[in-house]
């Protein structure tokens, strides 16, 4: 599954995850018009979709009359994935020189240390 993605393909998968089910293609154009105020055509949504499709992230089901769209994975594994793929394209896969980078190097309180060990003694 292809991580890159444009900040559009982003907000239509954001709003995909939102809804409990499928939605069709007049659903997300009247949504991303009418309540998010955008100017977007038929073509540009149709290709956007198509993009989302081709990367893996959105399913269309074009049994029925009408397609229905819905993500392929929840937003809580595409973050995770995105954050396993900045680890290993960033930091060679080192979670401690990802820390260190993130901290810039600042000491963490003693509630943030606390709260990382007893979250790696879960693990």
């Amino acid at each position: 599954m292809n991580q890159d993605m444009s900040e559009t393909e982003l907000l239509i998968l954001e709003y995909l995850w939102k809804k409990e089910s499928p939605v069709t293609f007049s659903e997300i154009m009247e949504h991303f018009n009418k309540k998010e105020n955008k100017t977007w055509k038929k073509q540009t949504v149709n290709t956007f979709l198509a993009r989302l499709s081709q990367k893996g992230f959105v399913f269309a089901d074009k049994s029925g009359h009408k397609a229905l769209y819905s993500p392929t994975l929840t937003s809580t594994e595409y973050y995770q994935n995105y954050a396993h793929k900045i680890l290993e394209d960033s930091f060679s896969g080192s979670l401690k020189n990802f820390i260190c980078a993130f901290t810039g190097n600042q000491k963490l309180s003693e509630n943030e240390k606390n709260e990382l060990l007893d979250y790696i003694e879960r693990l």
